[in-house]
């Protein structure tokens, strides 16, 4: 790797850096920011995103475009709880929870810190930078699948700076629809097809345990040790500091307690199911349309290896009222299976063993997904639009019965 440099200026030096990763060739000039959406604003979850307009060297453009986005992190590093800190954070929370008399007290008190603390300085753990950065620049390239083009990117692991490189949607009229809207089921099948070309081309594939094994899963690697240590005391805190998800869980009678064991129940027993190469995090969010009703993937932060229903059943309970999911649900997965066949899955899964898997995964959607989300990073109209959509699929899959 060149000689450090500090991403949070955006200048041409640092431009340049990540450029170079993919286009070895290139000489940037000038680099000049025309908008950005910060971390936590509604807009950006868990990044930056920063329009730029680059202007290159004569003859050492590479071909690339002059108008690009960098996905990045201006937070100082020093403000970033790292993952060591967030594991010295975890056992802190248990041995306040151990005191005695006051201990349930102590670790509410803990975690109302950290919220705070969120909400003045919203990022998110390192793993999830690190992880985009190397599917943009070492995935991305080879993937036959509608998302964004990346153009370069790097992690600086001494300095923990981040960016990423990529397209422009604008420039292709997309949209970006979200929770709040019921998608058009025609375009929910152009996703899924999209699902199914990545799926397939990594399906039992020996790669994912040789030079794809970086690829975390469900149950190690990642985010895993984040969410094994401090997820479901964010959880708890979520659910006591906002009423409305506090509300919204109740039809289901269960305790944060009882759903954190039903979440990793259901991962356990998807991971004995096919592994492939996921997005990891498909609520429709992270989607975008396309003026001809095509679309793809945004935000690769979650990839992971593991089970196909994880972003097939994200995507159909957030993507769809529920009056237009119970409608269409069983033959979009029936479409999905075939795309697979079509692209070389044979046999591809049964529609029982299908159907089985599709209630299961809407857990981790529900728990994962958007309890642990604040509401500020997306707005509260859009978090309870999720959430609602995620318990009523939850009640009509019946999804913690077929845990058994």
């Amino acid at each position: 790797m060149a000689d450090s440099v500090d991403l949070r200026r955006v200048d041409a030096a640092g431009v340049q850096q990540m450029l170079r990763r993919l286009n070895p060739n290139v000489a940037v000039r000038r680099v000049e920011v025309l908008e950005r959406s910060n971390c936590g604003d509604g807009v950006a979850s868990t990044a930056d995103r920063i329009l730029l307009a680059v202007e290159f060297e004569p003859g050492r453009d590479g071909g690339l475009p002059s108008r690009m986005i960098l996905k990045t992190l201006l937070l100082h590093p020093w403000l970033r709880f790292g993952l060591p800190a967030v594991l010295s954070l975890a056992g802190v929370s248990r041995a306040a929870e151990a005191l005695p008399l006051v201990g349930r007290g102590a670790r509410s008190a803990l975690f109302v810190g950290v919220g705070l603390y969120q909400r003045f300085f919203p990022h998110a753990p390192d793993p999830m930078y690190v992880n985009e950065v190397r599917f943009y620049t070492e995935l991305r390239p080879e993937l036959q699948i509608e998302a964004p083009r990346a153009f370069g990117g790097l992690f600086d692991e001494k300095n923990r700076h981040f960016g990423i490189l990529m397209e422009d949607l604008a420039l292709r009229e997309a949209t970006f629809p979200n929770a709040t809207v019921d998608v058009a089921v025609d375009s929910i099948r152009d996703l899924l097809a999209n699902l199914a070309r990545l799926h397939a081309g990594f399906w039992e594939s020996p790669r994912l345990s040789s030079e794809l094994a970086w690829l975390p899963d469900r149950l190690s690697g990642g985010m895993f040790p984040v969410f094994d240590g401090i997820g479901r005391e964010l959880i708890r805190y979520q659910v006591e500091q906002h009423a409305a998800k506090s509300e919204r869980l109740a039809p289901l009678g269960r305790s944060v307690d009882q759903l954190w064991e039903d979440l990793w129940a259901s991962q356990r027993a998807l991971a004995e199911g096919p592994c492939t190469l996921l997005h990891g995090d498909t609520h429709v969010g992270n989607t975008y349309l396309l003026p001809d009703g095509s679309g793809g993937f945004l935000d690769f932060q979650l990839s992971v290896r593991g089970h196909w229903a994880n972003d097939v059943t994200y995507l159909l309970v957030t993507g769809l009222s529920p009056e237009s999911r119970r409608k269409h649900e069983r033959d979009l997965l029936g479409f999905y299976l075939e795309e697979l066949h079509r692209h070389g899955v044979d046999p591809p899964p049964t529609a029982e063993d299908a159907w089985q898997a599709y209630r299961l995964a809407v857990i981790w959607g529900l728990v994962i997904g958007w309890l642990i989300t604040p509401p500020i990073n997306y707005g509260a109209e859009i978090t309870d639009a999720n959430i609602s959509r995620l318990v009523t699929a939850c009640q009509d899959l019946e999804a913690f019965e077929a845990l058994g």
